[in-house]
């Protein structure tokens, strides 16, 4: 395992999938916070937008993974499946992004 993690590809996807999972959990606790000020406190309704906005596109592998279940009741091992694997796919994306980037910027 210690040589799979020497290579710089797989090193940047593990970064960048361990990044978007702290990330999910992050931005939960951040929505669960605006959404339970009061609105008369302060009004708070176009950052609560934005940051479900932001939720939507960090969450969308995980939603695209648990679309494979059909069904309201799903196993809590699922859910805990889907989230880490949402987070390697965006991991993997994002490292397969910048090595493209990197090989086509080298070319110049």
């Amino acid at each position: 395992m210690s040589k799979l993690l020497e290579r710089p590809f797989t090193r940047t996807a593990a970064l960048w999938a361990v990044l978007h999972f702290v990330m999910l959990g992050l931005l939960a606790g951040l929505l669960y916070l605006l959404i339970h000020i009061p609105p008369k406190a302060a009004n708070l309704d176009p950052l609560i937008l934005a940051a479900q906005w932001v939720a939507d596109v960090i969450y969308f592998p995980i939603l695209a993974l648990r679309w494979l279940w059909p069904g309201e009741s799903s196993p809590w091992l699922l859910n805990v499946l889907t989230r880490l694997g949402g987070s390697v796919v965006f991991g993997l994306g994002i490292a397969w992004g910048t090595e493209i980037w990197r090989r086509l910027s080298a070319r110049r």
